[in-house]
C-alpha cells in the first residue's frame, strides 16, 4: 500500500509537470503560427486574392500575440488547472482568425482544426482532446457564420467539414488515448520498479510493442528479484560468518592479552629485582665508604660542637636585640594604622561632597531646563536669557560628569586605602608571631646546647661500630653480584615472550577490526536490500 500511495503520488505530480510543460510548449509553438499566419494573411492581400484590410490584419495579430504573451507569463509564473482549456481556446481563436482572414478559401485549411485535439490526446487526455475538439469546431462555426454568403462558405460545405474532422477524431483520439493509457499504465509499473517494488507484473494484454514492453519490464523486475534474493541471502550468511569470526578473535585476543599481562607482570619483577640488587651493591659500596668516613669524621665532632654551642650563644642574643626591634615596629604600624584610618573617613567625607554637588548639578540642569522653556515662551524678547540658560544646563551637566569623576576616584582612592590598612594590619600579625617565634627560638638554642655534651659521646661510640659495619658490607656486595646475574638471564627471556604475545595481539586486534567491518558491510547490505518489495515466492530460475 505505501508502494500504491507513492506510486500514485508520483504519477499524479509528473502529469502536472506535464500539462504545465504542454501550455508552455504549446504557447511557444504559437508564436510560429502567428508568424505564418501573418505571412500568409499579407501575402493573400497583397496578390488580391482577398480584398481583406490591413487594420484587420494588424489588430488581429497584435490581439491575439498579447494574448500568448500573457498565456506564457501566466504558465512560467504559476501554474492553473484551467490554464489548458485557455489555451486550447486561445488556439481556436487564432486558427478560426487566420481562416477568416483567407476568405472564401479559408475552410480549405479546416484539417488544422484536428492538431490541437491530437496534441490534447498525447498530453492532456481524452476528455480534454474532445474538449480541444469542441472549440476548434465552435470557432468554424462562428467563422462561417460571419463569411455566409460571402462566397465559398456555406452551412453545408460547413456540416461536411465538421463531419470529416468528427470523423477522423473519432478514428485518431480513441487510438492514440489508447497507446497513453496503455504507455502511463507501463510508466506506473517502471515508477513502482524505481521504488524498489518488484512484485509487478505485466499487465498489458495486447502483444504489441507497448505489451512486449511491459512483458520486459516484467521480467526485469523478476530477474532483479532473484538477484535480490540472492544477495539478501548472501548478507544473512556473511553477517553470521563475520560476527562468528569477530567473537572468535575476541576470545583469542583476550587469552593473548591475559598472557601478555602475565609476561609483562614477570618482566615488571625480574626487572625490579635487578634494580633492588643494583642499587643494593651500589648502597654497600656507599655505606662501606660511609663507615670509613664516619669514623674520621666522628674525631671532628667533637671540635665542630664546641663551636656550634659558643654560635648558639651569640645566635640567641642577635634573637633577642631582633624581638626589641620587632616590638618598635608593632608600635609604628600601629600609628600609620591610625593615620590610615582617618584618612579613610575623609575619603567617605568627600564621597558625600560629592553626592551633594550632583543633587546641586541635577537641580541646576532642571532649573536651566525650566528657563530655556520659558524663554522660548517669551519669543524674541528671551532669546538672551534661552542663551544663559544653555551655558547653565551645560556648566550643570559638566559638574555632573566632573562629580562622577572624582565619585569612581574617590571609590578607587578608598578602596587603596582599605587594601593599604589590611596589608598593615597584616603586617602587625606577622611581626607579633615572629615575635613569639623569636622567643621560642631561644629558648630552643639554650636546650641544644645542653644536648651537645650527649651526641659527643655518642659520636665515639658510632666510630667504633662503622668498623664492624665495613666487613659485613663487603660480604653482601659480593652475594648481590651473583644474584645480579641470574636477574639479568630471567629478564632477557621476560623481554622476548613480551614481545612476541605483542605481535599476537596486534595481529589479533587487526582481524578483529577486520570482522566487524565485514559485518557492519553485510549489515548496510542487508539494510539496502529491505528497500526492494520481493514477491512471496522465490520465483523459479
Amino acid at each position: 500500500m505505501i508502494f500504491d500511495t507513492d506510486v500514485a503520488a508520483q504519477l499524479a505530480d509528473e502529469r502536472a509537470a506535464k500539462r504545465r510543460q504542454y501550455v508552455l510548449g504549446s504557447t511557444r509553438a504559437r508564436w510560429g503560427l502567428i508568424v505564418v499566419g501573418m505571412v500568409l494573411l499579407v501575402s493573400v492581400r497583397l496578390v488580391g486574392i482577398v480584398p481583406i484590410s490591413w487594420r484587420f490584419v494588424a489588430v488581429a495579430l497584435s490581439l491575439f500575440a498579447a494574448a500568448n504573451y500573457g498565456m506564457a507569463r501566466l504558465a512560467r509564473d504559476a501554474y492553473r488547472p484551467w490554464y489548458p482549456a485557455l489555451n486550447l481556446a486561445l488556439g481556436a481563436a487564432v486558427l478560426s482568425a487566420i481562416l477568416f482572414g483567407l476568405g472564401p478559401t479559408g475552410h480549405v485549411l479546416a484539417a488544422t482544426y484536428l492538431i490541437a485535439p491530437v496534441q490534447a490526446t498525447l498530453y492532456l487526455g481524452r476528455r480534454d482532446a474532445w474538449g480541444a475538439l469542441g472549440l476548434n469546431l465552435a470557432g468554424f462555426a462562428v467563422v462561417t457564420l460571419l463569411r455566409i454568403g460571402g462566397g465559398g462558405w456555406a452551412w453545408g460545405l460547413f456540416m461536411q467539414e465538421s463531419l470529416v474532422l468528427l470523423f477522423v477524431a473519432a478514428a485518431v483520439i480513441p487510438l492514440l488515448g489508447d497507446m497513453v493509457a496503455r504507455l502511463r499504465a507501463t510508466r506506473a509499473s517502471l515508477a513502482r520498479l524505481e521504488r524498489g517494488d518488484l512484485t509487478i507484473q505485466a499487465a498489458d494484454p495486447e502483444l504489441d510493442e507497448i505489451g512486449y514492453l511491459g512483458v520486459s519490464v516484467a521480467r526485469t523486475a523478476a530477474g532483479i528479484a532473484e538477484i535480490v534474493h540472492a544477495v539478501q541471502a548472501q548478507a544473512q550468511d556473511l553477517a553470521a560468518m563475520a560476527q562468528q569470526l569477530a567473537a572468535s578473535a575476541q576470545q583469542l585476543q583476550a587469552s593473548a592479552q591475559e598472557v601478555a599481562a602475565h609476561a609483562q607482570e614477570l618482566a615488571a619483577g625480574t626487572q625490579r629485582q635487578r634494580d633492588l640488587i643494583t642499587s643494593g651493591r651500589a648502597e654497600t659500596s656507599a655505606n662501606e665508604t660511609i663507615a670509613a668516613s664516619l669514623h674520621s669524621s666522628a674525631r671532628e665532632a667533637e671540635r665542630d660542637i664546641g663551636e656550634m654551642a659558643r654560635q648558639a650563644g651569640e645566635h640567641s642574643d642577635s634573637i633577642t636585640r631582633a624581638n626589641s626591634l620587632l616590638v618598635t615596629v608593632v608600635g609604628h604600624l600601629d600609628r600609620v594604622a591610625t593615620a590610615v584610618t582617618t584618612l579613610e573617613r575623609g575619603a567617605r567625607e568627600i564621597g558625600k561632597l560629592v553626592d551633594g554637588i550632583t543633587r546641586i548639578a541635577s537641580q541646576t540642569d532642571l532649573l536651566a531646563l525650566n528657563a530655556a522653556i520659558e524663554a522660548a515662551r517669551a519669543g524674541e524678547r528671551g532669546l538672551g536669557f534661552k542663551v544663559v540658560a544653555t551655558e547653565v544646563r551645560r556648566l550643570a551637566e559638566q559638574a555632573a560628569r566632573a562629580a562622577d569623576e572624582v565619585r569612581a576616584r574617590t571609590a578607587a582612592t578608598a578602596s587603596s586605602i582599605g587594601a593599604v590598612l589590611h596589608a598593615m594590619q597584616e603586617g602587625r600579625q606577622a611581626a607579633t608571631t615572629v615575635e613569639s617565634a623569636s622567643t621560642t627560638v631561644a629558648a630552643a638554642l639554650d636546650g641544644i646546647r645542653q644536648h651537645l655534651d650527649t651526641i659527643l659521646a655518642f659520636a665515639t661510640a658510632f666510630a667504633a661500630a662503622t668498623d664492624a659495619q665495613a666487613r659485613r658490607t663487603r660480604e653482601v656486595d659480593a652475594r648481590l653480584g651473583q644474584a645480579a646475574e641470574i636477574a639479568a638471564v630471567a629478564a632477557t627471556t621476560a623481554g622476548q615472550t613480551s614481545a612476541a604475545v605483542e605481535q599476537q595481539i596486534a595481529s589479533l586486534t587487526e582481524l578483529t577490526t577486520t570482522s566487524q567491518h565485514l559485518s557492519e558491510a553485510a549489515a548496510r547490505l542487508s539494510d539496502a536490500m529491505r528497500r526492494f518489495q520481493l514477491p512471496d515466492a522465490r520465483p523459479a530460475s
